[in-house]
């Protein structure tokens, strides 16, 4: 006589009310990591921020890395930011205007996570693991929106491809965004600008319009 397994129960309720959990977790220690810096922040901390227990809290994350890991896969994964947008445009124009755009989101939204990759990755394995992955991302991206470009034979003669690629890693990285915004004070809106006038000059040869 054959026994059926106990089928496992699902709850869209509980589901939701684990995201929103899980959710409001990331806030807090998104909001402790900005006025504290990620050194200071304390588990602890992140749990009393949260109005949740420390030991729900760990059931979502191991440790203050793994928050980390969660603000940054917040940012890659967000529809609004999909390189596919410049994937879909077909004017190498306006396939620039949209990458400067977005670009200029990610870092508005990124600045903490990088600032925080940037200078604690050497001491914690799990967020050189995070920095590894969030560079090759960014190099993904960046080669993901150059094919696209030269898809359409857009790319200035005396250019390479691979030189195409290393110009707007270098210039959309969170290096060049943090010298630019938060330390000569540009606004958002100003380095957009520039962005995409710069690498309309780079790759395609021609002034931005």
């Amino acid at each position: 006589m054959s026994v059926k397994p106990a089928r496992a129960y699902k709850s869209p309720q509980r589901d939701e009310q684990a995201n929103a959990t899980r959710r409001c977790i990331i806030v807090a220690a998104g909001e402790l990591f900005a006025k504290s810096g990620f050194a200071a922040v304390t588990m602890q901390g992140v749990a009393r921020h949260a109005g949740v227990s420390l030991a729900t809290l760990y059931l979502y994350f191991p440790g203050k890395a793994a928050l980390v890991a969660a603000l940054a896969d917040d940012v890659v994964t967000s529809p609004d930011l999909s390189v596919e947008q410049v994937e879909h445009e077909g004017d190498p124009v306006e396939q620039l205007r949209t990458a400067a755009h977005i670009i200029r989101l990610v870092n508005e939204r990124s600045w903490l996570v990088g600032d925080i990759l940037r200078n604690a990755q050497g001491t914690n394995e799990g967020l050189a693991t995070t920095w590894r992955l969030w560079q090759e991302g960014h190099l993904e991206g960046v080669r993901r929106g150059m094919t696209s470009l030269a898809s359409h034979a857009a790319l200035r003669s005396t250019l390479t491809f691979d030189e195409a690629v290393d110009t707007i890693y270098a210039l959309a990285g969170t290096d060049v965004y943090r010298a630019l915004v938060r330390e000569r004070g540009w606004s958002p809106e100003q380095y957009e600008r520039w962005l995409f006038g710069v690498a309309c000059r780079e790759l395609l040869g021609q002034p931005a319009y």
